[in-house]
């Protein structure tokens, strides 16, 4: 067995994924106000076969192996080994919930996902933007997504973006990019910018009520130290945040950073 050299394999699975092995997840949905449709906030993640694929392609199917392993709670942990050698490998690990549907499958796809990032698979899709989109009902082009929200019954299609002029505008100059994209330089990569509407604080926690700018709302939950920094920071209505979120078991967004851009 040839050795394999890291160096070379590391950067060979970072290589860019085509769009139709990019997925989107839905960190937020907004109703739609005054006969506008509702919206949703995406980001891109990488097909589980195409991190298949990517593997097989670079090290080879007979050079990989994915080890998943149960931790207390019933959550999974999922490691990828990559044989370098006969007699070395490395293993990269990390862990996921079990999932609502197919609570299984569901989790070790999850920690697989997470495991893949750490080998550097679509780990660039880490620094693009969340993204804007409208939900309709009916698909406008062949490519479309289909998303749902059971709590604010929301069904409908959106039509996924695009990550090639993102990655463009990578290659320019810092001079450039800040001319042309000056209010995305003000937040932080991983977090999204909402404008502060209102707080109803439940002692135990609080429901933090966001806009998109064009009158769509959602409600995001803050707890634990979160909770006691938004009480410090005494936002006003009309602030513009960034705020970075994950949802919880019950489908709730709950904010795990927020910083405010603007009053």
């Amino acid at each position: 067995m040839k050795e394999l050299h890291t160096d070379e394999v590391f950067q060979n699975l970072g290589a860019p994924f085509s769009s139709d092995e990019i997925e989107w997840r839905a960190q937020q949905v907004f109703e739609g106000k005054n006969g506008k449709p509702p919206k949703a906030l995406i980001v891109p993640y990488v097909q589980s076969r195409a991190i298949m694929n990517r593997l097989d392609e670079v090290v080879g199917w007979d050079r990989w192996e994915n080890v998943v392993e149960e931790l207390p709670g019933g959550g999974i942990l999922q490691g990828i080994r990559i044989w370098i050698s006969e007699t070395r490998s490395i293993t990269k690990w990390d862990g996921a919930d079990r999932t609502n549907i197919e609570a299984t499958k569901g989790g070790i796809s999850s920690a697989f996902k997470r495991a893949a990032v750490l080998l550097n698979i679509g780990r660039y899709l880490y620094s693009e933007d969340a993204k804007w989109v409208d939900i309709t009902p009916q698909k406008a082009t062949p490519s479309d997504e289909y998303i749902s929200d059971k709590k604010k019954n929301i069904y409908g299609y959106f039509t996924p973006p695009s990550l090639v002029q993102k990655n463009q505008q990578r290659q320019h100059s810092p001079a450039q990019s800040k001319q042309s994209q000056p209010k995305e330089q003000q937040i932080p990569s991983g977090m999204i910018q909402c404008t502060f509407k209102k707080l109803v604080d439940y002692n135990t926690h609080l429901e933090v009520i966001l806009s998109d700018g064009s009158g769509s709302k959602a409600v995001l939950f803050a707890i634990d130290g979160v909770k006691d920094r938004i009480r410090s920071l005494n936002f006003k209505d009309g602030d513009v945040l960034a705020v970075s979120t994950e949802k919880d078991g019950g489908g709730n967004f709950i904010i795990n950073d927020v910083i405010k851009v603007a009053a």
